[in-house]
């Protein structure tokens, strides 16, 4: 397995697979409704629903940089989108997010192995940064996983 490979297996694992840590982004998510996914159990936290809004934002963010955009401002950027109302908008919100998970892996099998040490540049709090491409897909993969973890716990606070 080459590290692209090993990069995309990785991603699958953490979102849509069996993860060797527990269970999967897609797995926490499994069986939350729309009354569950806009409950804030935890005051002043964020809730299921905002947490697949920023994942989706995040993981977008990742592919236009892989196709050499930069990367929005990480502090001044609003990456906490409203959630929407409807059941119907729950449900759109999690195919958005799948779409983003699947152009995601799509791009990353894209690219080729010298492409990993390609700098992206972006900026954090107005000072800017480069970071590889390689760095970048590890960071995603750890992004998804942590919110997953949130996810997870919000789950046990709601009745």
């Amino acid at each position: 397995m080459n590290e692209i490979e090993l990069i995309v297996e990785t991603l699958r694992q953490t979102f849509d697979g069996r993860a060797w840590h527990g269970p999967s982004f897609t797995d926490v998510l499994n069986g939350v409704d729309k009354t569950q996914a806009i409950e804030r159990p935890i005051k002043a936290r964020h809730t299921i629903w905002e947490i697949v809004n920023h994942c989706t934002f995040w993981m977008e963010a990742v592919t236009r940089a892989l196709h050499s955009e930069s990367m929005p401002d990480i502090e001044s950027t609003e990456d906490w989108s409203k959630m929407g109302k409807t059941d119907e908008d729950w449900t759109n919100a999690q195919e958005k997010l799948k779409k983003a998970y699947e152009e995601l892996v799509n791009s990353t099998k894209n690219l080729n192995e010298a492409q990993l040490t390609q700098k992206i540049h972006g900026s954090y709090d107005g000072q800017p940064y480069a970071t590889a491409y390689r760095r970048m897909l590890h960071g995603i993969s750890d992004h998804n996983t942590y919110h997953a973890g949130q996810i997870a716990l919000l789950r046990k606070k709601t009745p």
